[in-house]
């Protein structure tokens, strides 16, 4: 009667943002202030909800936390004492510290307390955003890593970002010469931001043009069940010998208790899936948006509990709505048994593969019945 196809496209997605630093350890500082750009720069050309589009300049409500390090000469290694390597930006506890917008516009994006360039020497920075993402933050020679993070509650996600480092920096001019320059609206020292997270999108259509037919589907529900929302990640990141390499890489909670449900649609009403063949829309609820998702990077390999679950109705010009469940196994796309860190995946739901109602008349023969008449019947 009906089929259901899922489809898996994937993009990445990439971002830059600013950052700026200030004088420790008695090392001599400048009277310039150290000062941050954050710009979104990428491949995107829409956000999710609680994503940072890349379209548009890092929003002047975020926050972000950022590490600075002073060497004498030019970064040699991470830590390198010979270069006189210390921590120069930071909280006294070695944590990051909180960058912010001061003027809530286009303007300064630094520490709340002054940070200044050091007259002699050159800092490295490094930085994650939002600043209260949840989880316990270091950096080591490997990179950023990342402890206990947990994706939040649908509606209240958000994009977790791990920035590049920044070498050899001296004041506070950006130099970032990458794809969309022009959302680069703040100044400062630069920071390109990569997504830590999967983006997951679902989008529905039809297979064939059933708008003739006067066929009619409606998707009530779309719910990913059984997707790890807890875990650890690690950046991976070599910069000694060039070129920089990093394999960003999380490491799912193995606890079963560390599992649940993401709702991408729910509405009572459903939503009309365009029925032209050709077009693929997002289900969102009349009035409102899409709960498009943010979640763990994670694999589904043997991992059979974890599906997609649609609830939709089909209705024809004569009938009433008919109501039906379907699910998928996420581990049949092989085009994303895997989720990956700065990847959006959008799953395709197509309805179609109706087959048309057809009859075949059969006109039975005559059943013969003889009927005999006698004399003694007649009138």
């Amino acid at each position: 009667m009906k089929k259901m196809l899922l489809l898996a496209a994937v993009a990445g997605v990439a971002f830059s943002s600013c950052v700026k630093n200030e004088t420790a350890n008695g090392i001599a500082a400048s009277a310039s202030k150290i000062t941050f750009e954050p710009p979104a720069v990428g491949a995107s050309t829409r956000a999710v909800a609680g994503e940072i589009a890349s379209s548009t300049a890092y929003p002047a409500t975020e926050k972000f936390k950022v590490w600075g390090w002073y060497h004498k000469g030019d970064y040699t290694t991470f830590g390198d004492a010979a270069n006189g390597w210390t921590i120069y930006m930071a909280e006294t506890d070695g944590t990051a510290l909180e960058v912010i917008n001061q003027d809530g516009t286009a303007g300064t994006w630094a520490p709340a307390t002054d940070h200044f360039w050091p007259k002699n020497g050159k800092l490295t920075f490094a930085a994650y955003s939002p600043s209260d993402a949840a989880g316990t933050y270091t950096h080591t020679a490997n990179g950023l890593q990342i402890e206990g993070f947990t994706v939040a509650e649908v509606g209240q996600q958000y994009d977790l970002l791990y920035s590049d480092r920044s070498y050899n920096r001296v004041s506070s001019t950006n130099q970032y010469t990458g794809p969309n320059t022009e959302v680069n609206i703040y100044t400062g020292v630069d920071i390109v931001f990569h997504h830590a997270l999967s983006s997951i999108l679902f989008k529905v259509g039809t297979e064939d043009d059933y708008t003739q037919a006067n066929i009619a589907f409606k998707v009530k529900s779309i719910t990913i069940k059984n997707i790890v929302n807890k875990g650890d990640f690690n950046e991976t990141l070599t910069d000694v010998p060039t070129p920089i390499t990093r394999t960003p890489t999380w490491t799912p909670s193995a606890v079963e208790t560390d599992k649940t449900d993401y709702v991408a649609f729910n509405d009572e009403n459903g939503f009309a899936v365009p029925a032209d063949g050709t077009t693929f829309s997002e289900p969102a609820p009349a009035g409102g948006t899409a709960n498009d998702l943010i979640l763990l990077p994670q694999s589904f390999v043997e991992k059979d509990d974890a599906v997609v679950e649609i609830v939709y109705t089909m209705k024809t010009g004569a009938s009433n709505e008919i109501e039906d469940t379907a699910s998928f196994k996420l581990n049949t796309a092989t085009e994303a048994e895997v989720w990956q860190c700065n990847k959006r995946y959008t799953y395709k739901i197509i309805f179609g593969g109706l087959e048309k109602i057809t009859f075949a008349p059969v006109v039975e023969d005559w059943e013969d019945v003889e009927v005999p008449i006698e004399d003694s019947d007649l009138i």
